[in-house]
């Protein structure tokens, strides 16, 4: 693949043209961070930047301020913290979000989740309970999980 100045993606020699590219980029619908669908992640994973997950986690995630997708393919087992979560996948463990919460038609959640907005979509194969505070959730880590998926 040949890179030219004029590729969106790139930005040479600290030419400015492309910058307004390459912020239209990272505000799509890209995650910043990947876990690929050949990975397995076990332990605590914490960040400061949106994730993807294609693969499988399990333990706990942490994602305070950021949103977290879990993929089609990927497999959760850990108790979720972030801003905004989207599963299309898999997530055994329970989910608490500071704004939402969107359970696409694709996924299979088990678990309890807690946010201030929760969708469901038709399809969607859930088992748990929901909390939707009528005031935002202030800390995603004072809530405390009732699930413990990686003892199971």
């Amino acid at each position: 693949m040949r890179l030219t100045k004029n590729d969106p993606a790139i930005a040479f020699n600290g030419d400015k043209s492309n910058d307004s590219n390459i912020s239209e980029l990272h505000k799509s619908k890209i995650p910043t961070a990947v876990i690929g669908p050949k990975i397995k992640f076990k332990g605590e994973l914490t960040g400061e930047e949106d994730l993807l997950v294609l693969g499988i986690v399990e333990g706990n995630i942490d994602l305070k301020n950021f949103h977290l997708t879990v993929g089609s393919e990927g497999i959760i087992k850990a108790n979720v913290a972030a801003r905004s979560i989207t599963v299309e996948g898999r997530v055994e463990g329970d989910i608490v979000a500071t704004e939402r919460i969107a359970i696409k038609s694709s996924s299979q959640v088990k678990g309890n989740m807690k946010a201030e907005r929760v969708t469901l979509e038709d399809g969607a194969r859930f088992r748990g309970s929901i909390d939707m505070d009528v005031e935002p959730v202030k800390q995603v880590s004072s809530f405390t999980p009732t699930h413990h998926p990686a003892s199971e």
